[in-house]
């Protein structure tokens, strides 16, 4: 919202005077944290997970037997018990399962999924995590606050969020759930491994919006828990999602989607990926 908008606003009385003085400061540190945040981006990206109390001290092996052994806190009640879970799905539900681990398999072997709506995708043996999907056309990664996210040239960000939210890990975590193969748990690491490194915190429209960021740390937070008790899940596996995880809660506390004028679900989804995260970090 504009200035003038502002300003109209306060003056046909829709907008109180206290509630613009509030967001004209808010605005002010904002862009203050901006200024900052684009200072400290090597930093910010190198930077690995805050752990608290004791867990800092903690050997790496001690930490992964801790996440894999604790009752408290939960993430949501499915993802309890899940290999009682998957028995049951086999068991119950074999055709639903067959059509599960086919979709994890064309995942894992083609990187092909369906997206947005526009059916499915291939994604090529390395994903390319800033080239649109559909137009072919590759993003930008500069600074997340100077990227211009209406563009004329055919290609769609929020076509791109998409596949950045990375809802198609929990169909692999899910099938490894009901089959324990390896390959999706592989694949997952892959995955996550490769999409941190073209995309260093702040940097590239995957981080132009706090939503999408809450909603990618959500969907990660989710295969997490699937693969955690892999063999493939190591120590130094553990710290990079742990970094990720860190990584993602304080750029969504840098950039909250935040007003004193209006409200959006921008602002829910935020603040629930911001739960999510906390609950789950030790």
């Amino acid at each position: 919202m504009s200035i003038v908008s502002k300003i109209r606003r306060m003056l046909r009385g829709d907008v109180s005077t206290g509630a613009a003085a509030l967001e004209a400061i808010r605005r002010v540190n904002t862009g203050l944290e901006s200024r900052h945040e684009r200072r400290e981006l090597d930093q910010l990206n190198r930077q690995p997970a805050r752990l608290t109390g004791e867990f800092t001290q903690l050997p790496g092996k001690d930490l992964l037997e801790h996440f894999r052994t604790r009752k408290a806190p939960r993430f949501l009640p499915g993802f309890g018990e899940l290999a009682q879970i998957g028995d049951l799905q086999r068991q119950y539900f074999p055709g639903e399962t067959e059509k599960l681990i086919a979709a994890a398999e064309r995942i894992t072997n083609e990187h092909c999924w369906p997206l947005l709506g526009f059916g499915d995708k291939c994604f090529g043996d390395e994903i390319d995590w800033h080239r649109d999907p559909l137009s072919g056309i590759d993003w930008p990664l500069s600074y997340h606050a100077d990227i211009e996210l209406n563009r004329s040239d055919g290609s769609d960000v929020r076509v791109l969020w998409e596949l950045n939210r990375m809802g198609h890990l929990i169909t692999l975590g899910r099938a490894y759930v009901v089959s324990g193969d390896e390959k999706f748990s592989e694949e997952f690491f892959r995955q996550v491994n490769g999409w941190r490194r073209q995309n260093p915190v702040a940097r590239g429209v995957n981080w132009s919006c706090a939503m999408e960021v809450a909603l990618r740390a959500i969907n990660l937070l989710a295969a997490f828990h699937l693969f955690l008790s892999s063999p493939r899940m190591t120590d130094d596996r553990l710290a990079e999602l742990l970094m990720i995880f860190d990584q993602h809660g304080a750029h969504i506390r840098r950039n909250l989607e935040y007003s004193h004028l209006a409200t959006s679900n921008h602002y829910l989804c935020d603040v629930a990926g911001l739960l999510w995260l906390g609950i789950i970090l030790p």
